[in-house]
């Protein structure tokens, strides 16, 4: 059976369970298994990248599964917006601060994400951001992989807290490819809540 692991975001599409075992053999089936077991969730997780035992996959849906499998849905990496859900966004595609905006002036939470410095290789320079809203949505890139899900995770904290966080991630050059970060580089990331 695959283990699907929900982010903060997506519990609120789960009645706040936070993992459930489920039988499926491709992405495609796991999704349409969820929606049957949460209604509320129905239509949420087509445009998401899925994160199969810690590798991320965009386009994902006819991937096949291994019985033991751990799934997460995450907002498809290298821009777009979603925690696994869906909306146009393309009045302000590529721009952090205006979707940042938009999203408070409509009343949802935001927290903004600012890369305040790297070491050795990092996919994005100091000064990349990326905002993220109450739901999950998100938009701009301090990372990739594993390291902006854990950021876009973080970011939901902050956002309920208003305790703002210094995230730090580095690893060594053998493990860099699996979070994200190429060729062993490091990044310290503000995480702040927008009032």
């Amino acid at each position: 059976m695959a283990t699907v692991i929900f982010s903060q975001a997506q519990r609120r599409f789960t009645n706040d369970e936070e993992r459930i075992e489920i039988e499926a053999s491709r992405v495609d089936e796991l999704i349409r298994a969820l929606y049957q077991r949460y209604e509320a969730l129905d239509g949420q997780l087509e445009h998401a990248a899925v994160s199969i035992d810690g590798v991320i996959h965009n386009d994902a849906l006819y991937l096949s599964l291994t019985p033991t499998v751990e799934i997460h849905f995450v907002g498809a990496v290298g821009g777009g917006s979603g925690d696994s859900v869906g909306e146009s966004l393309k009045p302000f595609v590529g721009d952090p601060l205006g979707h940042a905006r938009r999203w408070k002036s409509e009343g949802r939470g935001v927290a903004i994400a600012t890369v305040v410095s790297t070491w050795g290789s990092s996919p994005c320079p100091a000064g990349s951001q990326l905002a993220v809203d109450t739901s999950g949505h998100f938009e701009g890139s301090v990372s990739g992989g594993c390291v902006e899900g854990a950021v876009i995770e973080k970011a939901g904290e902050v956002i309920e807290s208003g305790e703002p966080t210094l995230l730090e991630f580095g690893v060594a050059d053998e493990e860099a490819w699996a979070v994200g970060l190429a060729c062993g580089g490091r990044v310290r990331i503000f995480v702040e809540r927008i009032d």
